[in-house]
């Protein structure tokens, strides 16, 4: 579980982990190996003198000759700093320096490895029998008993290396996190252009990611893709637009023969049917000229509220019943034409679903909300998401009826992303549907009144 969380951080995440992990447990090896090696050396040197003092003091009372001699040595010995004492008495572990034994390398191994298994019960907390017995003649033995050092703390020493050895590694760590940062960088900026690019279906930005050249090589490949894909969907929709305007010579004359007839009850009928076509062409042709790159005309500033009032008398004067709501004056850069196109689109599929529409112009968080409230039925969240679709149709007979190819919020929602803002569908209470433009007042400033 934990390596498929690390599978799925971020790749700056990992680099640093990466960098920074293995130096970490290089460092704690080698701070737990060398406090216990230092512990132990410690120790050595200390068992090794205290074995050589030993070894002194039993030489000097062998060669005493009386016991009057070796309490003298040990006396002095005492005033040394040993331990020590003369006894009679007689111990189960005892070391024989006699001659013809004698004091060798052999015996000082011997009590160097006597002194190291009494420092081990030591720190077991087992100190019975810390002593080391020598038998000096058949009636006396000299019994010393070890002054062990004060035992330091493994983990404190522990502790103290490890903080040396971070001293050192922290200038790693640091770099390392900067190498992650600076590495990483380039792909974060790469994937908020692409999310940026990607949410207005109009843009001309081409990604300006850098870095190393893998992903200069990713943002040339993109940015020669995007040209391509771009320059298709251009010569696409020049092509239909022509096709559109060819299309439209051939209906005029169709409609002027279809008036000269003499039927009325058929010619009803094919001026619907030319009427229906005449629909699709003129939707299809806004919703390509919305779509294509550098069409319309520049900004400029309007009053939304003035606009907002003129549409909604514009639809009560063919009996649609718009009421309109806002504040008297709200100023800010925008294209009337196109925003005119997207609301009246709104307000068309609100209509038909309606009998009660209600335009109201609002601002929101640094924003400019424009909202069309209907009391229809709603759509549901499936349906939110499809009808954003070109050429989809929620209700195909009535939009067979009517000769509608399902632009409308295409339309309204690329006019909607080219001022820089978006088309939300939103739930009404207790019924009914709010179609929310919302217009970001930068980089394009606006001002209420």
């Amino acid at each position: 579980m934990m390596f498929t969380r690390l599978g799925l951080a971020s790749m700056r995440t990992q680099i640093f982990l990466l960098a920074v992990v293995p130096i970490f447990l290089l460092g704690a090896f080698a701070s737990v190996h060398g406090t216990f090696r230092e512990t132990a050396s410690r120790q050595r040197a200390w068992v090794e003198a205290e074995a050589g003092k030993i070894l002194l003091v039993a030489e000097q009372t062998l060669v005493s000759g009386s016991p009057v001699e070796a309490t003298r040595v040990i006396e002095t010995a005492k005033r040394l700093g040993l331990t020590v004492e003369l006894t009679d008495r007689r111990f189960s572990r005892e070391i024989d320096p006699r001659p013809p034994r004698g004091i060798d390398a052999a015996l000082f191994d011997r009590i160097v490895g006597d002194l190291v298994q009494l420092a081990d019960q030591r720190l077991d907390g087992d100190a019975r029998g810390a002593q080391v017995v020598l038998r000096i003649d058949d009636s006396h033995a000299i019994v010393f008993h070890p002054d062990f050092p004060a035992a330091s703390s493994d983990f404190l020493g522990i502790v103290y290396v490890l903080g040396l050895t971070l001293l050192v590694v922290l200038p790693v760590l640091l770099l390392s996190y900067y190498l992650s940062h600076r590495l990483t960088r380039p792909l974060i900026e790469f994937a908020e252009d692409a999310q940026r690019i990607s949410g207005h279906e109009n843009s001309q930005e081409l990604f300006k990611a850098d870095g190393a050249s893998e992903v200069r090589s990713l943002r040339d490949s993109l940015n020669t893709m995007q040209l391509r894909i771009r320059d298709m969907a251009q010569r696409r929709t020049t092509m239909l637009r022509s096709l559109g305007h060819d299309l439209r010579t051939p209906l005029t004359r169709l409609r002027m023969r279809v008036e000269r007839s003499h039927e009325p009850e058929l010619r009803q009928l094919l001026l619907r049917d030319i009427s229906m076509l005449a629909t699709m062409i003129d939707e299809t042709m806004a919703y390509l000229k919305t779509t294509s790159p550098g069409e319309g005309a520049p900004p400029k500033k309007v009053d939304l509220s003035s606009l907002l009032q003129t549409i909604a008398s514009d639809y009560a004067d063919v009996g649609v019943p718009v009421v309109f709501s806002g504040p008297s004056r709200l100023v800010c850069m925008c294209e009337p034409r196109n925003l005119t196109r997207a609301i009246s689109n709104l307000i068309d599929n609100a209509s038909r679903v309606s009998g009660k529409i209600e335009l109201l112009l609002g601002e929101a968080e640094g924003s400019i909300v424009i909202d069309v409230c209907d009391d229809g039925p709603g759509l549901s969240d499936d349906l939110k998401k499809q009808v954003f679709e070109p050429f989809f149709k929620a209700d195909t007979a009535r939009a067979a009826s009517t000769g509608s190819l399902g632009l409308g919020l295409s339309i309204a929602r690329s006019i909607a992303y080219a001022h820089g803002g978006r088309l939300d569908l939103i739930d009404r209470a207790p019924r009914g549907l709010i179609a929310r433009i919302t217009l970001l007042k930068e980089p394009t400033p606006c001002r209420a009144g």
